[in-house]
């Protein structure tokens, strides 16, 4: 056993000192680990940066002088709104409940400011930022206003465009045209016209005429005194005349016997009917030469009323450009224009024309075939020049 004794003294002194290595080694094995295994060191905080303090300003509402009829004579009223004083103040109580503000505000757009802006570019034709300059208001502002001004005048285009209601009122009508030429029995003139306008944005083609530009082609039919009787204005302007004719509430009148007692004249691109007498295509005999002279002299009325609307309404001229708006608008300013229009013959405002004389009290010629119609016209008044 004693040779055995310095052996196991030894073994013990090794495993003591094993014992003392061991928080070494784990001492060495946490310092080899990876540093993404570490946990990181919070960065210190910035003291949080001060923004610039920012002091807002509210910016002053401006309002613009608006346009009024004060300060200005008979004569200039006239010129920029085509209507007198006395004409517009009662054009405003006809429409005033429907373009009125509804809010108390102290800066609302009276009624007559809008209707006075509208007049203006009726008759101007400028662009909606021009005429609304002029007017006081802004641009955006005139373009809300624009639609509700034109809506309440169509409410009354029943009342200013219409045919005669009583017989004495188409014995007046018949009269009129028969001062003119002696054609007897005339009830209007028939026509259209193209007003122009920007290209639209869907079925663009349609709305190209004959004539190479975007239009809306409009039917009217007018009197002696270049007075609106009916209007048609929903057609593009590649519809034929004829086309727009037999769509129309007036056709249907005609066709139908609610619209009798006479006929209408119109040019040679319709179709001669019993209620619609157009020229003879060769006249071959002195009277029938003479009843082309007489058509021509009661259709060129339709031709004034054009003229007289276009130059009256400077926005239905093609000279200002087309107007800048869909079809559809257009088309009811179209309407509107052919209201104001119509009110200002109604107040005597185109040049005043002798009594006409009173027109033969004979009855027109029977239903029958239009030719032999327009021939027995031809007949009656005509032969004897």
């Amino acid at each position: 056993m004693e040779a055995f004794g310095p052996v196991m003294l030894y073994l013990l002194q090794v495993e003591e000192d094993e014992k003392k290595d061991k928080p070494n080694l784990k001492h060495r094995r946490h310092l080899r680990q990876s540093p993404s295994s570490q946990k990181p060191r919070p960065k210190p905080k910035r003291p949080p940066s001060q923004k610039p303090q920012v002091i807002s300003i509210r910016r002053p509402r401006i309002f613009r002088e608006r346009t009024g009829m004060e300060g200005l004579t008979d004569e200039e009223v006239m010129e920029r709104f085509r209507l007198s004083k006395r004409n517009i103040v009662d054009l405003y109580e006809l429409i005033r409940a429907d373009i009125d503000p509804l809010t108390q505000r102290s800066h609302a757009i009276p009624g007559i400011v809008k209707l006075l802006n509208c007049l203006h570019f009726f008759c101007s034709g400028s662009f909606q930022t021009k005429a609304s300059a002029i007017g006081g208001v802004s641009q955006s502002t005139f373009s809300r206003f624009l639609v509700p001004v034109i809506q309440a005048l169509k409410k009354h285009v029943h009342t200013f465009i219409c045919f005669p209601t009583d017989r004495a009122g188409w014995q007046q009508l018949k009269n009129g045209f028969y001062s003119v030429a002696g054609i007897p029995h005339v009830m209007g003139v028939l026509d259209c016209i193209h007003i122009a306008l920007s290209a639209p944005h869907e079925r663009e083609e349609i709305y190209r005429n004959k004539k190479g530009y975007h239009s809306v082609n409009v039917q009217m039919i007018v009197d002696s005194n270049c007075r609106i009787l009916s209007l048609f204005s929903a057609f593009p302007g590649s519809s034929p005349n004829s086309s727009i004719l037999r769509q129309s509430s007036v056709y249907e009148g005609f066709e139908s016997g609610r619209l009798s007692g006479g006929w209408l004249v119109g040019g040679s691109g319709y179709a001669c009917r019993p209620w619609l007498m157009t020229p003879v295509p060769e006249p071959s005999t002195p009277a029938e030469l003479s009843y082309n002279e007489a058509h021509a002299s009661t259709r060129a009325i339709i031709d004034k009323t054009f003229k007289t609307l276009k130059s009256r309404f400077k926005c239905l001229d093609k000279s200002g450009g087309g107007l800048q708006y869909d079809p559809t608008k257009v088309s009811d300013i179209i309407v509107a224009c052919c209201i104001l229009h119509n009110i200002s013959i109604l107040h005597s405002m185109s040049p005043k024309t002798e009594e006409p004389p009173e027109e033969k009290p004979d009855d027109p010629p029977a239903a029958g075939n239009a030719h032999d119609i327009r021939s027995q016209i031809i007949k009656d008044h005509f032969s004897c020049r």
